[in-house]
Parts: C-alpha cells; sequence; structure tokens
C-alpha cells in the first residue's frame, strides 16, 4: 500500500539509504539528506520548524531558512510517501502542533538492526555458543557502509550519535574477536585484533584480546612483546600505565597460566564476565573499556541485553526549580561563543607544564565523573595567562559548543574583583539565553547555567581569579565540559571539592629566558653578546613579565647594546624603576601592587619587613620575630602571603621571598617603616638567631665563650631540643645565619656579629668542614677590629688556632694564638689566660711539641686552681693526663683522666666530658689493661653521637680498634677501624686513610700489632 512502512527501509552507518521494497530511492541534495537525518535522529518525536531551521542554517535569516525547510519537507515527504493523494494525511513525515515528526518502525533502521544483532550475539557468546555468535556479529558488520551518520557529518546536532554509533562498531568488532578466541579459531582473531589495534592503538581491550590470542596459539613471546609496546605507547603518549586487568594477562602469561588466559579471554567483555561469575568478581579481570584519554561509555555498553537499540539523541534537559522553559529564547543551541583572546605570538618554552595540563585533562576525562578544572597558579608576573590562553587554544577543538572568557579582576588596579552575578549573565546570554529569561540570584543563575551546558561541549576560561567563592558558581558540573582557572592564590578549596588540578608556574629556567629574549629581539642579537643576554635574564629573575619590560625597550632602542641595557638594569638593582612598561599591564610595580592593595594590614607589614632578612627563606618563628608578632598571627599572615603568591614556601615551615618580589618590598619597607623601625626588626632577628644557635650548638663547647650581646628587642624564642634537633636546626638554616652575620658584620652590629660567627664556626667545625668554620671566623674577626674589642679578638683568633690545627696547618694556628696573647697582655682576665694556655696545649701537641704542650697544661690547671674554677680545672686535667699518657707516663696521667671524667660529668659539659674519657682510654690502654681501654672507648663514642660531633670519633675508633686488637678482640678492631675508616673517607683531613687500612690490614697477618 502506498505510503506505508512496512517495505520501508532506511541505512544511517553511511551515506543516508533510502530503500522500499528493495529499490533505492532518491532523496535529494545534500541538504534533505541532512533534514532526514536530523528528524530520524528524534526517533519519532516532532521538532519545531524553528529548531530545525537553526540546526541546517546556522545563521541564516528565519525567514529565508523557513522558506527552504518547507520546500524541503515537501520533496522529502514526496519520495517517503509516493501514492499520498495531494491534500492527504502524512503517515510517515507529519506535521503536528509542535512541528515535524518521522515515523518510521525502529526496525527499518540498519543502525537499529545493527545494535539488536549485536546484542543477540552477545547472548549466544555467554551461552557459550561461539560460533553462531560469529555468524551474528558477521551479519551485524555487514551492514555498515561507511561513517555513520556520514551526510551530516558536518552539523552539531549529529556529532554526538555518530561518535556513539563509531563506538559500538568498535566494541562489535572487539566481540567479534571475542567470538573467534573462543571458537578457537585463533589465527583470524589474531589478524583482525592487528587490524583494529592499527586504527584504535589505544584500546586496552582489543590488546588484551590479541595477546590471549598470540599465547593461545603459541606465540608467547609474541604476546609479551606486545603488552611491551603497548606500556611504551600508554608512557609516552599519555603518561598512563596499563591497567591492573592487562598487567595480569601479562603476568599470567608470564608464568605460563593457561587457565588464566581462556579465563580472560571469556570474561575480558561484559557477556563474558556475565558468563563467568569467578571472573567478574576478580579486579585482575578489569580493563579499561574506552580509550584513555578519550570520553565516551563503556564500549560493552551495546551489548547489555537490557539496552535499548536506537538512535535516539540525548533528550532535552528537564526544568531546574522552573527556570528553564520551553521558549526558543531561553535557549539557542546554535549560538557557539568563541571569546578566547588570542595566544601571544611570543610564546616559547613551559613544555613540561603545558604536558602535564594534557595529561591532566586526559587523566579527569578517562574518569569521565566530573568536569576537568585546571588551575594555573603561580606569582605575579610569572606567565599564567599567558601558559594558560595557550593550552586553552590548543585544546578548543575538544570543545565544539564554544570558549567562554572572563577576566574575574582579582588582582587588577581597579582592586574591585567583578561580581559573580556578572559573569553568569555574561556566560549565560553568550550561550543563548535572553536577557529575561536569566534569573536574579547568584544560584538560580548557576543552575540555569550548569543546565544549558549539560547540553554542551565547552570550555570556560576563568581568568585572574581571587578566591573559591568568586570561581566555584561559574564551574561547569558535567565531564563533558571544562574549566581554566588562573589565579595569585592557591585556592586550595578547589583542589579539595571539585578535585581541581592544579599547575604552578615558577620561573622558568635560565634558558627558557634567554629564549624568551631571542623569541622577542631575534637571534643575531642576542647571539652577538650572549653573556649580557644571560646577565639580562638574571637581572629580570627570569620574571617573564621583565623580560618582556626589558625586551621591550631593546625593541624600541635598537641602537642600544644587550651590554648597555644589562648595566642599566644593573645600576638599579634596589629599585623597580627599570621595569616600568607601558601601562598598568606591562609595569611589574603595578602588577605587583595589585596584589599587595588586596592584603590585610598584618600580612601587607611583615611583606615589607621580609626585605630586612637577608636570608635565602625565614621560619615562621623567625618571621614573628621580626614582626614583633605571636606565632599564631604571623602564621595566618604567612599563609595569606603565601596563597596569594607573594611569598613561597620553600619547604615545610619555610618560606622565600623571590627576587623582584624582594625588590618591591624593599621599597615599600624604606618607604613605610621609619629606620629606627627597621633597626628593632633586625635586632630582633638577630637576637632570635643567636638563643637558638645557643641552645645545645654541637661545636662551642669546646671552648667557653662570653655571653651574647643583651638583647635589645624581643624575640619569639627557638629553641631546639635535643642534638639531633639541634643539628636539623643549624642544617636548616646554615645559610640563613651566613646572611644574617654579614649583614651584622656590614650594618655596624659587631657583638652580633662575633657571636653569630662563634655558634657557627662551632657547628661547622663539628661537621668537619674547618676550612667553612675559618673564613666564617674571619668575618667575625674583621667585625671585633672594627669595634676596638681586644678579648673578642683574643677569643676569635683561638677559635682559629682550633681550625686551623684539626686541618693540619699547625704553623698558621700557633700564631694566631701569638696574636691571642699579645691581645691579653693587658687583659686582666684568668679564665682567658688559662683557656688560651690550653689551645697552647692542643696545638702544640698537634704539632708534635709535646713537652711544650705538658708545660701549658700544666700553667692552665695552675691558673684554674688559684681561682677555685672547677670546670677549667677538669678540663686542665685531661689536656695534663693525654699528654702524659702521650710521652709514655700512663702511671701519671690515669689520676689526672680519672679526676677530668669526675668533674666534667658533675658540670654535666657532655663533649668535654667524652674527651676526657677517650684520655682515661688511652693512658689503660698503655697500662695494659686493654679492655678497660675498651670500655672507655665506647663511653667516650657514645657521648659524642650524642652530642652530634662527627669529627673526633675518627681518631677514638682507631684507638678502640687498637685496645680491642690488643685484648685478643679481631671482632671489635675490624668494626671499629672500618667505622674509622667510613668517617676518613668523608672527611679525609680527620685521620690518615692509609694509617687505617694498613690497621685493617694487619689482622690478616697473624702476631702483627695493630697500631
Amino acid at each position: 500500500m502506498p505510503g506505508t512502512t512496512d517495505d520501508l527501509w532506511l541505512g544511517v552507518l553511511g551515506p543516508l539509504l533510502v530503500q522500499r521494497a528493495g529499490q533505492v530511492l532518491d532523496v535529494g541534495p545534500p541538504k534533505r539528506r541532512a533534514l532526514a537525518l536530523r528528524l530520524l535522529l528524534e526517533d519519532g518525536r516532532a521538532v519545531s520548524a524553528d529548531r530545525l531551521c537553526e540546526d541546517l542554517w546556522p545563521g541564516r535569516s528565519p525567514t529565508r531558512a523557513v522558506q527552504s525547510l518547507h520546500s524541503h519537507i515537501s520533496r522529502l515527504r514526496a519520495v517517503l510517501e509516493p501514492g499520498r493523494p495531494a491534500h492527504g494525511k502524512a503517515g510517515i513525515l507529519v506535521r503536528e502542533t509542535r512541528g515535524y515528526a518521522l515515523r518510521v518502525p525502529s526496525d527499518a533502521l540498519d543502525s537499529v538492526r545493527f545494535e539488536q544483532a549485536v546484542a543477540r550475539a552477545g547472548r549466544l557468546l555467554a551461552d557459550g555458543r561461539s560460533r553462531r555468535a560469529c555468524r551474528e556479529i558477521e551479519s551485524a558488520l555487514s551492514l555498515w557502509r561507511g561513517a555513520p551518520l556520514e551526510d551530516a557529518q558536518d552539523y552539531l546536532f549529529a556529532a554526538r550519535q555518530a561518535a556513539r554509533l563509531s563506538t559500538a562498531l568498535v566494541a562489535a568488532e572487539e566481540l567479534h574477536i571475542c567470538a573467534l578466541v573462543q571458537d578457537e579459531d585463533l589465527h583470524r582473531a589474531v589478524g583482525e585484533a592487528e587490524a583494529l589495534i592499527v586504527r584504535h592503538p589505544l584500546r586496552e581491550i582489543t590488546w588484551a584480546l590479541l595477546m590471549c590470542a598470540l599465547y593461545l596459539t603459541g606465540r608467547h613471546a609474541d604476546a609479551l612483546s606486545r603488552f611491551e609496546e603497548l606500556r611504551k605507547s600508554l608512557a609516552e603518549e599519555l603518561g598512563l600505565r596499563p591497567s591492573p586487568g592487562l598487567s595480569a594477562l601479562q603476568e599470567a602469561i608470564l608464568r605460563h597460566d593457561l587457565e588464566f588466559v581462556r579465563r580472560m579471554a571469556r570474561s575480558v567483555l561484559t557477556p563474558g564476565l556475565d558468563h563467568d561469575p569467578a571472573a567478574a568478581a576478580d579486579p585482575a579481570f578489569r580493563i579499561r573499556r574506552t580509550p584513555p584519554g578519550t570520553p565516551g561509555g563503556n564500549a560493552a555498553s551495546v551489548t547489555g541485553a537490557d539496552s535499548r537499540p536506537s538512535i535516539r539523541t540525548v533528550a532535552a534537559p528537564a526544568a531546574v526549580g522552573g527556570l528553564l522553559r520551553s521558549s526558543p529564547l531561553v535557549f539557542q543551541p546554535t549560538l557557539r561563543p568563541a571569546q578566547l583572546p588570542p595566544e601571544s605570538p611570543l610564546f616559547t618554552g613551559r613544555r613540561g607544564e603545558l604536558e602535564s595540563m594534557h595529561a591532566a585533562l586526559r587523566d579527569t576525562q578517562q574518569k569521565g565523573t566530573a568536569p576537568p578544572v585546571i588551575l594555573v597558579g603561580g606569582a605575579p608576573g610569572v606567565g599564567k595567562t599567558t601558559l594558560a590562553l595557550r593550552f586553552a587554544h590548543q585544546v578548543a577543538g575538544r570543545f565544539p559548543d564554544g570558549q567562554l572568557f572572563a577576566d574575574l579582576r582579582g588582582f587588577d588596579d581597579s582592586g574591585t574583583a567583578r561580581d559573580t552575578a556578572e559573569v553568569l549573565q555574561e556566560f549565560l546570554t553568550s550561550l543563548g539565553t535572553s536577557l529575561s529569561a536569566v534569573p536574579a540570584s547568584v544560584s538560580h543563575r548557576t543552575a540555569l547555567l550548569r543546565t544549558v551546558l549539560a547540553r554542551r561541549r565547552v570550555l570556560l576560561f576563568l581568568d585572574n581569579a581571587r578566591d573559591e567563592e568568586q570561581v566555584r558558581p561559574l564551574l561547569p558540573s558535567t565531564p563533558d565540559c571544562m574549566a581554566v582557572v588562573t589565579s595569585r592564590s592557591e585556592l586550595h578549596g578547589l583542589l579539595a571539592a571539585e578535585g581541581a588540578r592544579s599547575i604552578t608556574l615558577h620561573v622558568p629556567p635560565v634558558e627558557e629566558g634567554r629564549a624568551i629574549l631571542t623569541r622577542r629581539l631575534g637571534a643575531a642579537r642576542v647571539e652577538a653578546d650572549p653573556e649580557a643576554a644571560e646577565d639580562i635574564v638574571r637581572l629580570c629573575a627570569g620574571l617573564p613579565l621583565a623580560l618582556a619590560v626589558a625586551a621591550a625597550r631593546a625593541t624600541l632602542h635598537p641602537e642600544f647594546t644587550l651590554r648597555a641595557l644589562a648595566e642599566e638594569l644593573r645600576a638599579g638593582e634596589r629599585t623597580l624603576d627599570a621595569f616600568s612598561g607601558t601601562g598598568d599591564s606591562g609595569d611589574v610595580r603595578a602588577v605587583f601592587s595589585w596584589t599587595y592593595r588586596a592584603l590585610s594590614p598584618r600580612a601587607a607589614r611583615l611583606f615589607r619587613l621580609l626585605a630586612l632578612h637577608p636570608g635565602p627563606d625565614i621560619s615562621t618563628a623567625a618571621a614573628a620575630s621580626l614582626a614583633d608578632l605571636p606565632v599564631p598571627q604571623t602564621r595566618a599572615a604567612l599563609t595569606e602571603l603565601t596563597r596569594t603568591r607573594m611569598l613561597a614556601e620553600s619547604s615545610v615551615g619555610r618560606f622565600a621571598l623571590r627576587d623582584l618580589l624582594r625588590v618591591y618590598a624593599g621599597e615599600l619597607v624604606r618607604e613605610q617603616e621609619t629606620p629606627s623601625a627597621r633597626t628593632a626588626a633586625l635586632l630582633r632577628v638577630y637576637d632570635h638567631s643567636l638563643d637558638a644557635a645557643r641552645t645545645g650548638a654541637p661545636g662551642p663547647c669546646r671552648v667557653p665563650v662570653s655571653p651574647d650581646p643583651p638583647s635589645t628587642a624581643k624575640a619569639v624564642p627557638e629553641r631546639p631540643a635535643g642534638t639531633q634537633e639541634t643539628l636539623r636546626w643549624f642544617a636548616a638554616e646554615e645559610q640563613v645565619l651566613h646572611a644574617l652575620l654579614r649583614q651584622a658584620a656590614r650594618d655596624g652590629f659587631h657583638r652580633h656579629a662575633c657571636r653569630l660567627a662563634w655558634w657557627l664556626q662551632g657547628y661547622l667545625d663539628a661537621d668537619g668542614r674547618s676550612a667553612d668554620a675559618v673564613a666564617v671566623l674571619g668575618v667575625a674577626l674583621d667585625a671585633a677590629r672594627a669595634a676596638g674589642d681586644a678579648r673578642e679578638q683574643a677569643r676569635l683568633h683561638r677559635a682559629l688556632a682550633g681550625c686551623l690545627g684539626r686541618a693540619g696547618r699547625h704553623g698558621e694556628g700557633l700564631d694566631h694564638l701569638d696574636r691571642a696573647a699579645d691581645l691579653l697582655e693587658h687583659v686582666d682576665d684568668y679564665l682567658e689566660h688559662a683557656w688560651l694556655h690550653l689551645s697552647f696545649g692542643a696545638l702544640l701537641h698537634a704539632a708534635g711539641r709535646d713537652g711544650a704542650a705538658l708545660h701549658r697544661s700544666v700553667e692552665a690547671l695552675h691558673m684554674a686552681r688559684e681561682h677555685g674554677d672547677l670546670v677549667t680545672e677538669a678540663d686542665a686535667c685531661n689536656s695534663v693526663g693525654w699528654t702524659l699518657s702521650v710521652l709514655g707516663r700512663p702511671r701519671e696521667a690515669l689520676a689526672y683522666c680519672r679526676r677530668s671524667v669526675a668533674g666534667l660529668r658533675r658540670a654535666g659539659v657532655t663533649q668535654r666530658e667524652a674527651y676526657a674519657w677517650d684520655s682515661l682510654g688511652h693512658a689503660l690502654h698503655r697500662l695494659g689493661r686493654h679492655r678497660w681501654a675498651v670500655g672507655c672507648y665506647r663511653t667516650a663514642l657514645r657521648l659524642m653521637r650524642a652530642c652530634g660531633d662527627a669529627y673526633t670519633p675518627v681518631g677514638t675508633l682507631v684507638r678502640l680498634g687498637d685496645a680491642g686488637r690488643a685484648a685478643g678482640d679481631a671482632a671489635c678492631a675490624r668494626l671499629a677501624w672500618g667505622r674509622a675508616l667510613a668517617l676518613a673517607e668523608e672527611r679525609p683531613d680527620a685521620h690518615p686513610l692509609d694509617d687505617i687500612r694498613d690497621r685493617l690490614r694487619s689482622l690478616a697477618v697473624p702476631g702483627r700489632p695493630g697500631g
């Protein structure tokens, strides 16, 4: 009967094909074919004329589009219903109140028959009838004649359904390979899997089937090599690893687990999982169903028994809170905003950051549960927007429904961030919502935006955000959209709640800075003076904004050499005057000021004061001393500064003020803080560091020192508890202490400089770094001379002599002691004179002049006893006892050493007590009481470890080995000398390496003495 659908056949799996009773019908020109497909996609639902015009003739005058639509409808109806009377009722292409509908039976569509056949094949395969399943799938695959919806491939309305059908085709081909494997048609399965991988190289399910087929044909090595090929591709292209299921399959092949491979081949697709409950419950059988980094559903979804095969598109979104009306003025899907600003033609570098952004997008899209949100953060002027724009333009093609852009003005010269409600309105109207349909409240606008975006793939670029509250209402809610956010603030809330991926920009390396100059000035000009170019990069601190300003000046003045520009920058290193560009956005000082003005008063003051601190970084307690604030308030201010990127947290609890930001803070502190306020802040920092360094310092307890200078300002205490914590504190603060020492000496704070040097050299000397300790003491000695302090100079000469002696420079050390003696000639201080004698004794012994050393030690002992100084007496007893033992008078030495141990233990001077035990061990060893000596040496080593002394234990370990060897304990000797050798290799000046090696070799020669 004419006009019925009984014998009608419609093909959409390729170019549009319309047949009636086996005869192909000519639908007409491309526009009419696209119209037919547009109606078919609605699955019998009516589509308004306006909607059809918008989809088929975007941008065309509505009147002309409607006229063309009516013409095409009439001719299409004539093709589909050739026998219908001129004014008779249409039965296929019908007109309703809501618009036009194309009503055909579902089984008249080849796409429906294809999906029905694949579903039947899946059920057959699950029932174990693999051969029939193969035939069923081959019948389904034969329906394909080309690309799905080929005549509408240039229209947005077909994109989603075409992608779904393409995915269904690949899934069907995989199901076919699975059926071939189960039917043991393995060679054919290998061939089809290889061909499918060529077209879709990242589908892991295809790789799994290939590996199973190769293994079952006996090609074990080939199966493993294909796994390795995929692993490398995933790592190089996507930064991913194979899924756990695929890795489990590789392991099964390695151990020749045939049953596992068969189960995998049977269960790798959904029907197999249903058929094999054990496999379904095993996580090892879970393999990615879609290619990594590509959107799409589960590849097996087309084979599910409950799925309804159709080509119906996603339904229109339901109303949200009554906001979405049916009026076409509310939502016009043909509008495709393209609002991204142009990317900079001078962009260069940042390859690693771009790769990280692409990887973050792929990873989030692969999970498919939330929209990708990429947060680009960094300090002012580091190039956040420039990088984000480069990335956004690179991925814009993945978001065909448009790109939205908004400058949120979180930090700019206006000082006022943009209102979120205003941005929401702009986005909604850009997406086709009429102004009258935009709700009043922010929450309703957010709901409407997310409803509109639910039907689209849109990129949102939110530039220069202030905080999470400004950004959160603007974020999409579906995984098909993406948001790129740039901000100086850290926006922790987006990372925690929205799962945003953070890309933090740092100052680029020198090579990239040079590349920026080359891109802007040309290779010839940069290569003409490469050293000047590197100086410019350094003087700009590598900051892209500063480099752009400097390059702009060079471009405007081609007659200027790069050397002249570098000298100009160097002359103004303490100010930002050289980085004043055209307009505020190109002025480094102005860009910094936008963030500074947004800080709280407490954070702004701390930022200024940090310019006074000379170290590379600062701890929270030191910052509290600098600002004269309690630690909790200081911590809050530091958090505010790091969140706005005005300060970097270089490591946990330590903060660094970088380069040009330090220059900017220096300008502010000179403008806004009085000289007296600046001096008071510095004194608080000096006192803070002295207090912490003095507490449990590992080295200075060798020689007593005078008290630190009286505190002139309030400092927050930071007192390390215990040796290990003290050593960690010194390691973290070492560079800071060096900087404070140099600044204190330069600015005339001589007493502070001398005390800082004293405690720092103690740490360095105990760490075996005598050369560094000598350099530090040299700075302090200059400060003491400038202050005219003879006593302090004498102490520093004495300390220098000790460091030089331990480095083997005995003559230089004795020269310093002679100078100390000259300085103390008119100083009435028995303690200084006593310790000068002890220092002479130690250095003379090291130089091999033990008789003279004993004389000096005895002189010190007499002075201490004369003044009743029990601690110094105990130190002198140790020196006398050691020297007597070395001179071959151990019995006399024994009494002195025992008195020294007792006195120093009572005084609680742990490190010097360790030296006394070492001396006692030496005397006992010389007396032949070797096991007693071993005990003394072990006690000495335990105390040295407790003090963090890394230098002295080498000699003690050598002597412990000697005593152990003499006692017949070769194991003790081997262990002690082995430890001594390891320490001496790290610090060669501690003991001759060959001497220790000779001792170790002697253990292999019976009867040879150990030393």
